[in-house]
């Protein structure tokens, strides 16, 4: 199922984006799954550096999912055990949160160890940030291959809330 079919398609870009994937918990986790190639439960628990909890990580990697920035394979030899790989829409998504990250490290002071670790991708690095989507690709190999819409494009069929409700 398309994004497009799960939401509203009558509100602004900007507004859908930051309900679509703007939380605390979403660029951290979509980092850790597809940089760091952090691909079980455990270890996107264990190797937290803010301290996520189980019952918060559960929900936010649930929420991933259904956005359809992530999605999971049943790990070999384990029924309840998962492996999480970003998606498409999750690979395209990573330049965007690049570019946030760029913003921030320029404009505020994050941590020198992380802007240090990061900058190969930061913005000023522009070859590098257009080579990240191809390198997400190979190192997620679950996604979903997808072509993008235009916002201006109407979906007859989309569910979603009217504008200014919020979509759930």
């Amino acid at each position: 199922m398309s994004v497009s079919s799960k939401w509203s398609t009558a509100v602004c870009p900007i507004e859908l984006a930051s309900e679509l994937a703007c939380d605390k918990w979403t660029p951290i986790n979509l980092r850790d799954i597809g940089l760091l190639e952090r691909r079980t439960f455990y270890q996107l628990l264990k190797h937290n550096l803010v301290g996520i909890s189980s019952g918060s990580l559960v929900s936010k990697l649930k929420r991933l999912e259904h956005v359809d920035l992530i999605t999971f394979v049943p790990a070999n030899g384990h029924k309840q055990k998962k492996l999480y790989y970003l998606i498409e829409l999750g690979i395209d998504f990573m330049p965007v949160l690049f570019a946030v990250a760029g913003w921030s490290a320029k404009w505020h002071q994050p941590s020198p160890w992380f802007v240090e670790a990061l900058r190969p991708d930061l913005p000023e690095a522009e070859p590098a940030v257009k080579a990240l989507p191809p390198m997400l690709c190979q190192m997620n190999p679950e996604r979903n291959k997808l072509e993008p819409m235009s916002w201006t494009q109407r979906d007859s069929g989309s569910v979603g809330a009217p504008y200014g409700q919020e979509i759930v």
